[in-house]
């Protein structure tokens, strides 16, 4: 018997080894590169995650998205294995009730329970629809008859701040960073919608427990993380966030707002607890277990406050270095007050018959959208037909939210303006029409952001009555958006 000789010279092992994982690394790219090779895109896209990695660390995948989509059109490869649409009738059918897809893993990167799911971490179709049917009531309001009230006093509470502490006169002039009190008011608003009880933040006017800091040093990282399926399967693992997550025992940032949230819902569930008419009650009427209660808790204050604040910063900004449409609204507003039509703060009802409010909250939402992401979604395992395109089962399909809400074929030719008029411009049928892909930020069907009717509530009513006193102005409007 011959046998082979394994006594090779010395470094030849690691040269072998070297070469086994080039040889690899070519193969498992070539594979990726060729089973979506006939959809467009960037070439280092299709090998490699380098270029998904490269625009999420750059905080530009809104602005990069927008223009990929009008230099290869409404079907895009960003990945070896992700693509992205600015289609609304696409994104309509895949999100549809009865679609065959389901979500992507993409979605665990929002799982900070290692023992439990939220409703945005479920993954499987029939699994989501039965929970987030739990949860719709308390969301959309009919079980929680103290959310209106609850936002108002949050409004109350800036105003109060704003005045007390930020209102300029000639011979002193305030300023206040806007950005973070716009993050104090939707935590303060968001936490009083689900505990009965909000944190505070406007209150003291400081970043209470630490979580807005915490959440601004690790949100980088995570917007890579999100997008690096390597990555996100080891962060993101039950073991990991075992071993390595926040802890309810921390003393700050989001492990301290873990052990606030589970302290609320012990109370809650203790023998002599009261029924409560805000989101938690609702959620416990509707057989959410505790540890339910507080994943579902924590998951709606990370999801809706920055959300929601980035809009109203945004906006706000828009609509203070654009003086024509900031002229009009604010004359809008006034003749709303002078003819009565209008409570102190407004509601919500009041403020959806304010056509010119509507349309710059729409606006507003179309130039810069919340958490731009893909949000993608599987496809079914015998394929799918996109664009003429054959995509094999397992491909993760998102949004290209930049080129979707900058689409002049959608929204005009001046998409790229701060224009509300063009909402009013424009019959019935044709703004409805273009409400309908604004709102797909918000995603759709079966995966639409529950606390969407909440979010419209907030902007609808800090917008009018922001507006409604001073006329607030930029430091330094040379900086704009950054």
């Amino acid at each position: 018997m011959i046998s082979p000789d394994l006594n090779l010279p010395g470094g030849s092992h690691w040269l072998l080894a070297s070469a086994a994982v080039v040889a690899y690394f070519l193969t498992s790219s070539f594979i990726s590169w060729y089973r979506l090779r006939h959809v467009p895109g960037p070439f280092l896209a299709s090998v490699s995650y380098l270029w998904l990695a490269r625009v999420a660390k750059g905080g530009k995948q809104f602005w990069v998205y927008r223009d990929m989509g009008g230099k290869y059109g409404p079907l895009i490869r960003v990945g070896p294995n992700e693509l992205s649409t600015d289609d609304p009738e696409v994104l309509r059918r895949i999100a549809g009730v009865r679609s065959p897809y389901a979500r992507d893993p993409w979605y665990l990167a929002a799982r900070f329970d290692p023992y439990h799911d939220n409703v945005f971490t479920i993954l499987d179709a029939d699994a989501h629809d039965r929970f987030k049917a739990k949860i719709a009531g308390a969301y959309g309001g009919r079980e929680t008859p103290a959310l209106e009230p609850g936002v108002d006093d949050q409004i109350r509470a800036l105003l109060d701040l704003l005045r007390r502490k930020y209102l300029s006169t000639p011979e002193e002039p305030r300023l206040v960073e806007f950005a973070e009190l716009t993050s104090f008011f939707t935590m303060d608003t968001i936490t009083r919608s689900a505990f009965g009880k909000e944190f505070g933040y406007l209150r003291t006017d400081s970043d209470v427990y630490g979580f807005l800091a915490g959440v601004r040093e690790t949100w980088p990282g995570l917007a890579v993380a999100l997008d690096l399926p390597w990555i996100r399967k080891i962060l993101f693992s039950r073991l990991y966030l075992r071993l390595f997550g926040p802890k309810v025992t921390d003393t700050s940032g989001l492990g301290k707002l873990m052990g606030v949230a589970e302290e609320v819902v012990a109370k809650r569930f203790s023998p002599d607890a009261k029924q409560e008419k805000d989101m938690l009650g609702a959620f416990i009427n509707h057989g959410l277990s505790r540890q339910e209660c507080a994943t579902e808790a924590l998951f709606m204050i990370i999801a809706g406050f920055e959300n929601t604040s980035s809009v109203i910063r945004s906006t706000m900004l828009y609509l203070m270095t654009t003086p024509l449409v900031y002229r009009r609204f604010k004359t809008e507003i006034m003749q709303v007050v002078r003819d009565g039509k209008a409570s102190s703060p407004i509601t919500f009802e009041e403020a959806k018959k304010i056509s010119y409010l509507q349309a710059v909250i729409y606006e507003g939402i179309r130039m810069r959208p919340p958490a731009p992401g893909l949000y993608p979604k599987s496809v079914p395992p015998e394929g799918d037909v996109i664009h003429g395109k054959f995509i094999p089962g397992g491909t993760a399909i998102g949004m290209n939210t930049g080129a979707l809400v900058r689409s002049t074929a959608l929204f005009g030719a001046d998409a790229d303006v701060f224009r509300p008029e063009r909402f009013l411009e424009v019959d019935d049928a044709a703004r409805a029409e273009m409400e309908r892909n604004v709102e797909l930020v918000f995603g759709y069907g079966r995966w639409m952001c529950a606390g969407k009717p909440v979010a419209f509530m907030e902007l609808n009513k800090v917008f009018f009555e922001v507006s409604h006193g001073r006329r607030p102005e930029l430091a330094r409007a040379e900086l704009g958006m950054r």
